[in-house]
């Protein structure tokens, strides 16, 4: 059968709205006006047409090559290093379900795991409660932050740790307390609580954390402009992990008025396994300042990511 021009884009058009823009096809038929077997068949016809092409790679692939240049050029333990997919959304989704996977497989080997915050964690936490994994972690859990005032829960730590937890059977743990007091006062009368005393035991022995690696400049709020005022911007920040702000080369930099309840950098430095999960290449150099903080000691991204921060790391 010959399709004209406008029976081609029609099938691009699905295609699109189908793979790309993630719709169902219910929802694709609704908006065209269409019966839902008819998209079926349009998606079939844009296969055979060679408009779409599938190509199956599995999502428990790790690229030992890029894996093993990054351990050697960063000191890493471990990389977890993905396929790289037709969208950013897929790829996405290949990067958490590596994350979801490799913490499923060490589960019984954690005793005290600690958990960040931020966009990254909440998409894996919304793939780690949609899962099948097993009641059956003996281990504790905390938050290694406070709340912030944004609405997204990846920004809620004792969300995420409720949720891990009831997910798991893990024994969980709490801050109560904002990440962000906004004087040295509102700071020590936190810090002389019996909840932070006990958060604090737990942070010392914590022998896991997951942290997203994240890029600056963020989306600019009150807190940060008020512990840090103009430093990040003078001393050339490129990223964070938590809300420990560094530069390329991976200093660390401090605001005169930073009041952060949040696990101290000394004792990162000691946990065993720190899981860096990166989602987002749109900074690279927010990746390399990360790995040179000697932070993180597993990282888990996907292929053109690897080969970026290869790449751009001298």
């Amino acid at each position: 059968m010959i399709y004209n021009e406008g029976e081609i884009l029609k099938l691009v058009e699905v295609a699109k709205m189908y793979y790309e823009e993630n719709m169902t096809q219910a929802n694709i038929a609704k908006s065209l006006k269409v019966s839902r077997p008819l998209i079926s068949k349009m998606l079939t016809k844009a296969r055979e047409l060679g408009i779409v092409h599938i190509e199956i790679k599995s999502p428990y692939t790790n690229n030992t090559f890029l894996a093993n240049q990054l351990k050697s050029l960063f000191n890493l333990q471990e990389g977890i290093i993905t396929p790289q997919a037709n969208t950013e959304y897929l790829t996405e989704q290949l990067i958490l379900t590596h994350a979801f996977h490799y913490i499923e497989d060490i589960l019984n080997k954690i005793n005290y795991l600690g958990i960040g915050c931020g966009y990254e964690i909440e998409a894996l936490m919304k793939k780690i409660e949609s899962s099948t994994i097993l009641q059956n972690f003996q281990g504790e859990i905390c938050p290694l932050i406070g709340s912030a005032s944004i609405p997204n829960r990846g920004y809620h730590p004792n969300e995420i740790v409720r949720a891990f937890s009831q997910k798991t059977g893990g024994t969980p743990h709490y801050i109560f307390a904002p990440a962000f007091p906004t004087t040295k006062e509102e700071q020590d009368l936190y810090l002389h609580t019996d909840n932070y005393h006990s958060i604090f035991k737990t942070w010392s022995i914590l022998d896991t954390v997951l942290v997203s690696i994240d890029t600056y400049p963020s989306v600019p709020d009150q807190a940060t402009a008020l512990r840090f005022g103009r430093s990040l911007h003078d001393r050339k920040a490129v990223g964070m992990i938590l809300s420990y702000y560094f530069d390329k080369s991976g200093n660390i930099i401090k605001g005169k008025n930073d009041y952060a309840i949040h696990i101290p950098l000394e004792k990162i430095k000691k946990i065993k396994r720190v899981i860096g999960i990166c989602t987002n290449s749109n900074n690279i150099y927010s990746i390399i300042g990360a790995l040179r903080t000697g932070l993180i000691t597993h990282l888990i991204t996907d292929e053109k990511t690897a080969s970026n921060i290869i790449k751009n790391q001298t």
